[in-house]
């Protein structure tokens, strides 16, 4: 609803005053979405139960595990106002894309562990549940645990060079990002824990937000853009399973790359 709210309120703003308005173009077209987001590693204590095991283990998280965002595509949408020749405000918009989110584990005493026979014999201070999380943690290197659905409207001002009358018009312009996810375990993430639901908190951000691009005017109606875009995001997230032993939290800092490309119509 916050989100909802949080559109419509931009909206409002760059459709005030439109008995003055000069001119407004709606773009339509894709986005190619690398978020460059790898976690923190993840901290806290968890709860895992492998399969064949007689009952949950309980322990610290080990270092080295993380979250790692894949890159998407999506469908995208703005509508700008311009303020005389060379300003214009811009809101982007696009239908939420869902990210496949997948567990780095980047700890070489796990990789060691992972090829001891849980029979043993064990190295002095080892045990065969340590050697059975171990096998259990590494077995899902690589493996999609979550997916990651975003919504992040953001709104621009944009400078465009050139005059109304240019055929190639390029334009820069900065703005105000805001991302809301919503994250949903995978069969794996469930089977990870194998302890009960799993429950994942996902914080909002706020942050800078950089585009250019050019836009080439077909005629004094139609245009095409391609830009580039990206902006400053920080979520912090918080997973936890039936097990109230069993809470940790991560956080996430995201550098995307957005490619674009839209076709435009100005009215």
């Amino acid at each position: 609803m916050k989100t909802m709210h949080l559109s419509l309120a931009l909206a409002a703003t760059l459709l005030a005053g439109a008995a003055s308005a000069q001119e407004y173009t709606f773009k339509l077209g894709a986005a190619y979405i690398n978020p460059n987001a790898t976690s923190s590693d993840i901290t806290g204590r968890m709860a895992i139960k492998p399969p064949g095991f007689p009952a949950a283990l309980t322990k610290d998280v080990d270092s080295g595990i993380q979250l790692e965002v894949q890159p998407q595509t999506a469908f995208i949408f703005s509508i700008a106002r311009s303020f005389g020749d060379n300003w214009e405000g811009e809101l982007l918009l696009g239908f939420p894309p869902t990210h496949d989110v997948k567990m780095r584990m980047n700890n070489v005493r796990i990789q060691q562990l992972a090829t001891l026979n849980p029979a043993g014999p064990f190295p002095p201070g080892v045990t065969a549940g340590t050697v059975v999380a171990a096998k259990h943690i590494a077995s899902y290197d690589g493996k999609v645990v979550a997916k990651l659905k975003q919504f992040a409207p953001t709104a621009f001002i944009n400078y465009r060079f050139g005059t109304s009358q240019s055929t190639w018009r390029p334009y820069v312009g900065v703005g105000v990002n805001f991302t809301h996810v919503k994250p949903e375990p995978t069969t794996a993430g469930e089977a990870f824990y194998n302890d009960g639901k799993v429950r994942t908190k996902v914080s909002d951000s706020w942050g800078l937000a950089l585009q250019a691009g050019v836009s080439y005017h077909i005629d004094d109606k139609w245009l095409i853009s391609a830009s580039y875009a990206t902006a400053q995001v920080e979520n912090k997230i918080r997973i936890n399973t039936d097990n109230a032993d069993s809470v940790h939290t991560a956080s996430y800092k995201f550098n995307p790359s957005i490619w674009m490309f839209t076709v435009g119509r100005k009215f």
